[in-house]
């Protein structure tokens, strides 16, 4: 008897927990839903605007070549960081609101909350992107390694990927894939080059070319691109020293001025009231925020001018 409850109560128990388990599936497919439509019309927004929708465009490729995932997915992923980005900016807006009594401050603060997080977005792809970039020469060797055994560039790509940094390893596996199955070998060449989007890797993909249009054996070009990249490499990190020194100056003045007034606020109550309260306060808050978007945009300009 006490068998036949115990099988009942186990198998409501399974019941009950089927009927919840598809309540919360039905409930996360209406969320994806709801996030589906509003990235469309995000993307319908973007798609009006020239510049917009290159520069999505640009970083869909940047992101192809950084988690090898398909246009369509990394699409979606540009629009829903996007969106939470808004969301998160307006919600801070409302709650801002409700504290700091200049309407100009709150819309300086907002809008420097949703700049920073571009900014580090943009900055976490640039960094992995310029990781692949840094692993270009040792790709590159390892590929003229074994395409002077070849003398063949599926081969030489298809024997040498795997030995390659991981990361640059993986664009070039893609590359490979791509190159097996297509009857026209320059069309996923050049579509490598565009995604690597790096000078030498254009220069690499020009002599492959040069190979598949009859020039023959493309050893020596290989080499003395080689020996170029090598060259600017060490020039290119001394000038990356510089800029680098320049960046942690300012990150560590402002790290400190960012500490001073967060500690102050706490401890200070006039402090509070003169920044929160206050028209002049608010000013103050408004122009160190507003000093704090041109320093990284200088920098940010600087370093792509010195690229």
């Amino acid at each position: 008897m006490y068998k036949i409850i115990l099988i009942a109560v186990l198998i409501c128990a399974a019941l009950i927990y089927t009927k919840r388990l598809k309540k919360m599936k039905l409930k996360n497919s209406v969320q994806q839903n709801k996030i589906s439509v509003l990235t469309s019309k995000l993307d319908k927004i973007i798609f009006k605007n020239v510049h917009l929708s290159q520069a999505k465009e640009s970083y869909v490729i940047k992101l192809r070549m950084i988690n090898l995932k398909s246009d369509e997915e990394n699409n979606e992923l540009i629009l829903k960081f996007l969106l939470y980005s808004i969301t998160a900016t307006i919600l801070l807006f409302a709650l801002l609101s409700t504290v700091i009594t200049m309407w100009y401050a709150t819309i300086t603060i907002s809008f420097v909350f949703f700049y920073l997080i571009m900014f580090f977005g943009i900055a976490y792809v640039k960094i992995k992107i310029n990781k692949i970039h840094g692993q270009f020469s040792v790709a590159l060797q390892r590929f003229i390694d074994k395409y002077i055994i070849s003398k063949n560039i599926k081969n030489a790509i298809n024997n040498s990927y795997p030995r390659m940094p991981k990361e640059i390893g993986a664009a070039f596996e893609m590359l490979t894939r791509e190159l097996s199955g297509a009857k026209n070998p320059e069309i996923p060449i050049k579509k490598f080059a565009s995604e690597l989007s790096y000078v030498w890797g254009h220069n690499f993909v020009e002599i492959l070319l040069l190979s598949y249009k009859g020039v023959g054996d493309i050893t020596d070009d290989l080499l003395r691109l080689n020996s170029i990249v090598l060259e600017e490499i060490t020039t290119e990190e001394e000038d990356k020293s510089s800029r680098y020194a320049n960046k942690m100056t300012f990150i560590i003045v402002y790290t400190f001025a960012l500490i001073g007034i967060i500690v102050n606020l706490f401890i200070n109550d006039m402090a509070r009231h003169l920044y929160f309260y206050t028209a002049t306060g608010n000013k103050l808050l408004a122009i160190w925020l507003m000093v704090l978007i041109a320093g990284i945009t200088v920098i940010s300009i600087s370093e792509r001018g010195g690229r």
